[in-house]
């Protein structure tokens, strides 16, 4: 099926807009023909769904955001296939804008803004590892600013190459296998650029210390021409301290919470989204949720920053 303006999709969604595009569907603005209110709606693309894993893998998102229970996180509507076999998602139809397009716009943000995107993207992920899911793909194109109620609420969005880490509750809907790498590389953790099965919660957390990188200096940690040598860097390079290249916008104190988000060995960085997120507010000199001005903690020498920590890798087994 080739989506188009107007096209009534099971019903009782007519599309309206073509919101943007993604490696397996594409996202519209669409009406509820019956109660009048907008929705955004994804619809598998024709590509993708000649793969049977990608079809799974589609069908698996809805089930999995389904499960989480934040603010954080769009709400799922509704999940089905159409006659003509296209699986489609319904969420809800957010305003605002996402991460990406405020980076590319203002090349970076500052400090206590910062600390705001990384306090709500690390409350989704507390909801979502609390459901045994792992997102995997944590980037700018994947973190909405929505406006709601006057207010902004940053929400992570595309779980679709999410890992289920809770085998059990959700048998069977895993498709990914050892030496498959999902995700995008410059926000990979490092074990999972190696292309490992069993990453789990601190892979996230590693992204967003990637992505709060970006934010606060406006350039990546890790760069490199072709994908070969960027892995290299993410296994194995060194990180320019973030106070050296934004001194005005960026603590020295942040280069040490960047040193722990950064590390390469899986228990040297911080252990759960929470004490990641605080210990931001606290590096940061940011305002805490509450509306606390947070204390500084002692700075962590930046030489050693993005230094060879040994990388633990250790044997995957199949689950």
């Amino acid at each position: 099926m080739v989506p188009e303006h107007g096209q009534v999709i099971a019903g009782s969604f007519v599309l309206e807009r073509l919101l943007g595009r993604g490696a397996m569907g594409l996202v519209w603005l669409a009406r509820h023909r019956r109660l009048d209110s907008l929705v955004a709606i994804k619809l598998m693309n024709a590509a993708a769904a000649r793969s049977a894993a990608a079809r799974l893998r589609f069908d698996r998102e809805a089930k999995l955001v389904a499960r989480i229970r934040s603010r954080h996180v769009p709400t799922m509507l509704d999940h089905g296939t159409t006659e003509d076999g296209t699986s489609y998602i319904v969420m809800d139809y957010l305003e605002g804008e996402t991460l990406r397009t405020r980076l590319d716009r203002e090349g970076r943000i500052s400090n206590q803004a910062t600390a705001r995107v990384i306090a709500h993207v690390c409350r989704a992920l507390t909801a979502a590892h609390a459901a045994g899911l792992v997102h995997r793909d944590l980037k700018p194109d994947n973190v909405f600013a929505a406006r709601e109620d006057g207010d902004e609420v940053f929400k992570v969005l595309d779980f679709g190459v999410a890992k289920v880490t809770d085998l059990m509750a959700m048998e069977g809907l895993d498709p990914t296998k050892t030496g498959t790498m999902l995700g995008t590389p410059h926000y990979m953790s490092p074990e999972q650029a190696v292309g490992l099965k069993n990453v789990d919660h601190r892979s996230d957390l590693w992204s967003v210390g990637v992505l709060a990188y970006e934010c606060l200096t406006g350039s990546l940690p890790f760069a490199a021409p072709a994908l070969g040598p960027l892995i290299a860097k993410v296994l194995h390079g060194a990180v320019t301290p973030p106070s050296q290249l934004a001194a005005d916008n960026v603590p020295p104190e942040v280069d040490g919470w960047m040193l722990k988000a950064l590390c390469r060995d899986l228990e040297g960085r911080h252990q759960s989204a929470i004490a990641l997120s605080e210990s931001f507010m606290v590096a940061a000199r940011a305002m805490d949720s509450i509306g606390h001005a947070a204390k500084p903690q002692p700075a962590i020498d930046p030489a050693r920053l993005g230094a060879a920590d040994t990388l633990m890798l250790g044997d995957d087994e199949d689950s």
